[in-house]
């Protein structure tokens, strides 16, 4: 919704196109993914979804005690490949759950507020949340730029939550827009920019493939197809990878938990992992499709219906464009292929959540010992 790129209906008669100027210039020149959707509406679920390709349905997936078996998630697999491996986040170590999750996924090396401020002094504590994100960013550059080469490095970004505040040197620098999180969104934007200023010039940076995502919606919108399903799981995503040719503009459906495999496929990775995601370069699926859970529903997203499942059967098809959801299509339009693959996708998530079963075949084996 703040991007006059990924929604230029929404801004065709505004003054103010859109609140991300330096991201929608950053698109053009990277490969986009047009309808990107979240598989969850909290930061605790996005984790799984990006790091380790496992969604969130009826409860956040690191809250259940099945998430605590082995698995080998992108970090760790990364990390047998000799990657150094971190997180950024620059609230206090530990908060949100985080570190704990990084941890058991493989990320060695967690960066929060204090290890910035054993560098960089406590004069960019936010007051609510950490250190605000320019100064953040500029740190783990600086970082990326002290470290050993390759590296796998993740960065969660803080100031577009409440209460909504940027830092006083920007007071009235980043239009207030419609709702309260536009003057944050474009204060991050600005922090992006400054962070690509920065380092763009660096043997790591031309190096790196930069992979762009939200974790979910934002609670503050102000258009109505935002306010209602999918709208409110549609999200940024997209990846930018200096002298490469990945760059275009990608329109089928594509969600978080597709990341990860579609980023081994674009390094060549060729062992063994688990994912509930595609690769979505290198596997074709007839219909693809974005699932998450809403309103005790399962949902299915497509190119062109938002399908919802009871666990029965499916109780509702709505026309993307109907917002509202004011006419269900039941009935009237074949979603068969969508509803077959949708039970098949939670039969297998809640069979592999059940036996705790999160390995490769060829790693479980490999994992075993000998009788």
């Amino acid at each position: 919704e703040h991007s006059a790129l990924l929604s230029p209906n929404l801004y065709k008669e505004e003054q103010q196109k859109g609140y991300t100027p330096f991201l929608d210039s950053l698109m053009r020149q990277s490969y986009t993914f047009f309808n990107m959707y979240s598989n969850g509406k909290r930061s605790i679920q996005a984790l799984p979804a990006v790091w380790s390709s496992i969604p969130s349905f009826k409860s956040s997936f690191v809250s259940m005690p099945q998430a605590m078996a082995p698995m080998k998630a992108m970090p760790a697999l990364l990390a047998d490949e000799g990657y150094r491996t971190m997180f950024f986040c620059g609230s206090n170590h530990g908060s949100m759950g985080f570190g704990a999750y990084a941890r058991q996924v493989g990320v060695e090396e967690l960066f929060s507020r204090e290890d910035y401020e054993k560098v960089h002094g406590r004069e960019d504590f936010d007051g609510y949340w950490g250190i605000w994100d320019e100064e953040f960013m500029q740190y783990m550059g600086e970082e990326l730029s002290r470290s050993p080469q390759p590296f796998f490095s993740t960065m969660f970004t803080l100031t577009s939550h409440h209460p909504f505040v940027v830092p006083e040197r920007y007071e009235g620098k980043f239009p207030e827009g419609k709702t309260a999180v536009h003057k944050c969104v474009g204060y991050v934007d600005e922090a992006f920019r400054r962070f690509f200023a920065r380092y763009e010039n660096e043997e790591w940076f031309r190096n790196t493939v930069f992979v762009f995502v939200a974790d979910h919606v934002s609670s503050e919108k102000f258009s109505e197809e935002f306010r209602h399903s999918p709208g409110d799981y549609r999200i940024f995503g997209f990846m930018y990878a200096p002298d490469s040719a990945l760059f275009g503009e990608h329109r089928a459906v594509i969600s978080q938990i597709d990341i990860m495999p579609t980023l081994f496929g674009l390094m060549g990775y060729d062992k063994p992992y688990f994912a509930f995601g595609r690769d979505v370069f290198g596997e074709h699926r007839d219909v693809p499709m974005a699932v998450n859970y809403d309103n005790n529903l399962f949902q299915a997203i497509t190119a062109d219906y938002l399908i919802t499942f009871d666990e029965k059967s499916i109780v509702g098809v709505y026309a993307k464009d109907d917002v509202e959801h004011s006419h269900n299509l039941v009935g009237e339009v074949d979603v068969e292929v969508v509803e077959r693959d949708l039970k098949a996708f939670i039969q297998s998530y809640y069979t592999h959540v059940e036996a705790k079963d999160y390995l490769a075949d060829d790693i479980a084996t490999e994992s075993e010992p000998e009788s």
